[in-house]
């Protein structure tokens, strides 16, 4: 009957084997875990020094400010838009923005040829083209295309409508 009370040694070693792996398992992850999470913070999270938060301040605007051409501005426009009373009027003044004074200069003395392009685009527009923000963006787009088919090689930047008034 002693034979059969005493515990086989055998069955022990498997178990403390099994809690040693697993504990080894648990710590190794721990590490792994700790020090992604370290390295995530540094390199992620962490708040940058003062002198390269304001250099990249400084690259920004730069980068973000654009440089503004020389501008000209042109008289007031006012036409008659296509309307079947014929009781429409618009009142616009333009002012463009150039390159440089060489291009102003170009502009000035080919006013007529712009001023001309520009009746004749606002004269063909209806009421409805006029007011709606698509149309004034496409009547800008067209009028850019063809100032600028006028003062090649010079390049007009952008055109700005200061008045816009229809009556």
């Amino acid at each position: 009957m002693a034979a059969e009370k005493t515990p086989p040694a055998t069955e022990q070693v498997p178990e403390t084997k099994s809690k040693m792996v697993l504990f080894i398992i648990i710590g190794v992850s721990i590490l792994v875990l700790g020090g992604g999470g370290f390295f995530a913070y540094k390199t992620l999270l962490s708040p940058k020094p003062a002198a390269e938060e304001a250099a990249g301040h400084e690259e920004a605007k730069k980068e973000a400010a654009p440089v503004i051409g020389e501008m000209l501005a042109m008289e007031a426009f006012v036409v008659n838009l296509t309307d079947p009373r014929g009781k429409r009027y618009l009142k616009v003044k333009i002012e463009l923005e150039l390159e440089n004074k060489e291009a102003v200069d170009k502009a000035t003395k080919a006013t007529p040829k712009l001023r001309h392009n520009v009746i004749n685009v606002l004269t063909s527009l209806g009421f409805e083209e006029v007011m709606t923000p698509e149309g004034k963006i496409r009547v800008n787009d067209e009028l850019l295309e063809r100032f600028n088919e006028i003062l090649k090689p010079d390049h007009i930047k952008n055109i700005y409508f200061t008045e816009f008034v229809v009556q």
